[in-house]
């Protein structure tokens, strides 16, 4: 898709995006798995980055052989809540210059999050951001997460903007294709410490530094 003459709003995934929470959250849930009793790699649970973990972390558990369900290990998991209210965290290098830009030029942001919203405005309020967006869609707050492209529509729907004119930048192949599915221009960033399959997006940028709209 080409990029929109005019973008009259941005998306920004979290975690992996506008911030380098994907690995803290790794080690979060390799403990889990670890009081589960499974010893599993990190490399291995890069497959949980960007994904429903209903969806990767059953297949995780059988070839573990651990005995334990899915609820439990959301339960001990306690949706990776650490992270965000005890986890050094920091902006990507840029991302508060882009947003603090766009906003000066009359472009609305927004955050669109699969994680819960409990945990993502922790994190964002630690920041002391919450103030340079205009809209926060989480997990929780949509039928259906990412892939769907319920979460970047709801996301459009609160800023009163058409999807076709908004931009979104994500991280995961499941974030791009909610993007693309709900209609908007996918920016890929593959800055973080965890890089995906961003084949999908519409553009890759390594950094937000000097990046321009």
């Amino acid at each position: 898709m080409a990029r929109p003459e005019r973008i009259d709003a941005v998306l920004f995934d979290f975690d992996g995006t506008l911030c380098n929470t994907e690995v803290e959250n790794i080690r979060l849930v390799q403990g889990v798995l670890r009081q589960m009793g499974a010893d599993v790699s990190l490399e291995e649970l890069e497959v949980l980055t960007g994904g429903e973990d209903r969806v990767t972390v059953p297949p995780i558990l059988e070839r573990h052989h651990v005995a334990g369900t899915i609820d439990e290990y959301e339960r001990l998991r306690d949706n990776c809540y650490r992270t965000y209210a005890e986890a050094d965290l920091v902006l990507e290098p840029g991302a508060l210059e882009l947003i603090d830009g766009l906003r000066a030029r009359g472009v609305k942001t927004a955050l669109v999050s699969m994680t819960v919203a409990r945990c993502i405005l922790t994190g964002v309020a630690r920041l002391g951001i919450l103030d340079r967006f205009d809209a926060v869609v989480c997990g929780d707050m949509v039928e259906q997460r990412k892939p769907a492209p319920d979460p970047y529509l709801r996301a459009a729907e609160l800023l009163g903007m058409d999807p076709m004119r908004c931009m979104a930048v994500e991280d995961s192949p499941t974030g791009i294709a909610s993007a693309r599915a709900a209609g908007c221009y996918v920016v890929a960033y593959t800055g973080c410490d965890i890089v995906q399959d961003v084949s999908a997006a519409d553009e890759v940028i390594n950094s937000f530094v000097g990046f321009e709209l």
